[in-house]
């Protein structure tokens, strides 16, 4: 298949290379206040990580810097993994470095980098390991593994290692030709170092196949991201596998930045708000700028290959514009979670987006499975404009909004900010027909969440919640009544409906357990937040049993609509009044929730049966149909521009090249049955 594309300095949006040059010469001046001459840290922040004086260097090669380049990168020490240095990030980066930099560099810089670019060839540690693969999990660090084995390879003459990676590629093809994305798919974090690394292949590499599967991969990447982004708010819309509290709020985020680059000043926040910092703006790693600039720099120094029809959808939509794709997602070690499939749909409307993910990727504790944007004026001019909405089930007393320095090594640095993530531990299925949406949770306390299982629980808490880091709840009607406060207790049964920005919501709780005490529902506030409290336990130290989890059950109805589609909130919520419920739980949980005819609505009704801890329902239905699960769909897209999908079965040819499955870093038990030799 022919993949058209264009470069970077497209039309749309503007310069790429201006953009990106403009963002690294500030960062070079930044960087002054953070080291020395001599490449020592000297700032009050927490110190750099060596991937993040890599990440600058690159930078600080591209502008002319290269005396501080050689200086900062010396500093930089990788850890030592049985006998050879090697960590994902900074071997990686190096081999990237060196195929764009290396007559910039020092011959000592240029060995540093040779070294660690050939110990990423090494079984153990290095690039060539099981849990470098794409196996419906980590996909961006497979990425880096496979483009440092081939662009490394090349570089460094080793076929072995070329061979090596065309097999991931070729397994990544696969899973593309079976799935509509990625099983990392849409993170505000992840998903643009999977580009980045997959986009260096497409442009560097000397092997005709691993450039044409790169380019497809690339291609695909961009494809899905695009038919996700709305073009009037700037934002990338929900689910996402993989957020942290930065990305929960659509505020500074490794893919605005990456989008800023490629399309410009209509992405939402701008990277180059970094540089004065508006003490709004919620950043990564607690309020770390050094290390978010320099990250910043690395998608800066990308070559893209955008393909037209992406740039389109970039630029414009007809709405509402739905977007669905299946993806695979792999189990992760040390928890109950198998592999399983899931629907990801995302639903877009001028004033909001609704976005759900049938099932949890991986262990679950950084998923948005069910996430919302919406405007908070008709026009939007900043990321202040935007809000968002999501849902987690936290543990002893965790809730949104809390503030902490950043620490290393039990030392308070004192660059603080929002907490880098509020981590969750709900299994979570979710239904979604247009703007509605039912999320069902059940709790999962497994050694994925840190141990949980094995320490006393005191709370046990779902959360629904409304960030209002750019704006407050301006309307509020519980149970048809009005509140003029965002607080107090909220009776089993009621809608919870208000008005934030130009988003009506309307959230039904369907939360419940077998235990004597009833679940508590309460509107509560924290810092920039305002949530809905769902208390599944409250009470004296307690160890779960499997059996005690079994019967508690979480959840909502979420039903959403712009102001412009009802006269008021009160005519909205009356809507909602109507509709019933039937859930309970015999063997399975089985729900039903329908919603009659309304003024700008027709009738719907979900159902479904669902098991606690099941990865997948027994069954789910949208007025008495079964939920399909098409491979892709995208408004306005033909899929037969998507790379993969229409080709020919292609079989991958036989490698497996490991006598065990053992890793550098951790002692898995692994059985290997059958090889092909």
């Amino acid at each position: 298949m022919s993949h058209q594309s264009k470069q970077p300095n497209s039309e749309v949006g503007g310069d790429f290379k201006e953009r990106s040059f403009l963002f690294m010469k500030k960062a070079g001046q930044a960087s002054r206040s953070w080291y020395d001459s001599d490449g020592e840290w000297v700032a009050d922040n927490v110190p750099a990580a060596t991937r993040e004086r890599f990440w600058l260097a690159g930078a600080l090669y591209t502008i002319g810097d290269t005396a501080r380049a050689d200086a900062i990168v010396q500093k930089g020490e990788t850890e030592d993994l049985n006998g050879i240095k090697f960590n994902i990030f900074d071997t990686n980066i190096a081999t990237s470095l060196l195929v764009s930099h290396r007559d910039k560099m020092s011959s000592a810089v240029r060995a540093k980098f040779e070294e660690l670019a050939l110990n990423g060839f090494s079984f153990k540690p290095g690039n060539r390991q099981p849990d470098y693969q794409f196996h419906g999990y980590n996909d961006n660090m497979p990425a880096k593994a496979t483009a440092g084995l081939i662009l490394g390879g090349e570089m460094l003459g080793n076929r072995e290692a070329v061979e090596y990676g065309l097999w991931n590629l070729r397994q990544l093809k696969a899973m593309l030709s079976r799935n509509g994305i990625n099983s990392e798919y849409n993170s505000p974090t992840y998903s643009g170092l999977t580009i980045r690394s997959i986009s260096e292949i497409a442009e560097h590499s000397q092997n005709e196949e691993a450039r044409s599967l790169a380019l497809g991969i690339e291609e695909r990447l961009w494809i899905d991201l695009a038919a996700r982004f709305h073009p009037d708010m700037g934002v990338i819309s929900g689910p996402h596998s993989r957020a942290y509290t930065v990305d929960n709020v659509a505020h500074a985020s490794a893919i605005s930045s990456l989008l800023w680059f490629c399309l410009g000043d209509q992405i939402n926040p701008s990277p180059m708000e970094l540089f004065h910092l508006p003490q709004d703006l919620v950043i990564h790693h607690t309020g770390d700028v050094p290390f978010n600039i320099a990250q910043f720099c690395w998608f800066a120094g990308g070559l893209y290959h955008i393909p037209d029809v992406a740039y389109e959808m970039f630029a414009e939509k007809s709405y509402p514009h739905r977007a669905v794709a299946t993806c695979e997602f792999g189990a992760s070690e040390n928890t109950i979670f198998t592999g399983r499939s899931s629907k990801i749909e995302t639903v877009m409307f001028p004033d909001y987006t609704v976005g759900t993910s049938s099932a949890t990727y991986g262990s679950v504790e950084q998923n948005n499975n069910y996430f919302v944007t919406f405007k908070r004026q008709e026009n939007v001019h900043s990321y202040r404009d935007i809000g968002t909405i999501f849902t987690k089930l936290t543990t002893n007393g965790d809730a949104p909004g809390r503030i902490a320095n950043s620490t290393e090594n039990g030392r308070a640095y004192p660059n603080k900010g929002e907490v880098d993530i509020l981590p969750s531990c709900a299994n979570t299925f979710t239904m979604q027909s247009a703007s509605t949406a039912l999320v069902l949770t059940h709790p999962e306390l497994g050694d994925a969440f840190k141990g949980v299982i094995d320490n006393p629980v005191t709370d046990l808490d779902e959360f629904i919640i409304l960030s209002t880091h750019g704006g407050d709840v301006e309307e509020l009607i519980v149970g048809g009544k009005h509140r003029n406060k965002w607080s107090g207790q909220v009776e089993k049964g009621q809608w919870i409906v208000c008005r934030i920005g130009r988003l009506f919501v309307g959230f039904r709780p369907m939360a419940y357990t077998c235990a004597d005490e009833p679940v508590s529902i309460t509107l509560e506030s924290n810092e920039n937040y305002k949530y809905i409290r769902i208390g599944l336990y409250k009470g004296e130290p307690k160890l779960f049993t499997s059996k005690e989890l079994r019967l508690i059950f979480g959840g909502f109805v979420a039903e959403h609509a712009s102001v412009s589609e009802y006269p008021s909130l009160d005519a909205f919520s009356q809507e909602l009044e109507s509709s019933r419920f039937t859930d309970y739980y015999w063997t399975t949980r089985r729900v039903r929730y329908r919603r009659p005819d309304g003024r700008a609505r027709q009738a719907l009704e979900f159902e479904a049966s669902w098991s606690p801890g099941a990865m997948v329902p027994r069954y789910a239905t949208v007025n008495g149909l079964r939920v399909e699960h098409p491979l892709v769909e995208i408004d306005g897209l033909n899929t037969e521009q998507l790379p993969f999908l229409n080709e020919p079965f292609q079989s991958i040819p036989p490698f497996f090249p490991w006598k065990d499955l053992s890793v550098a870093w951790g002692d898995m038990p692994s059985a290997i049955g059958d090889r092909e030799e």
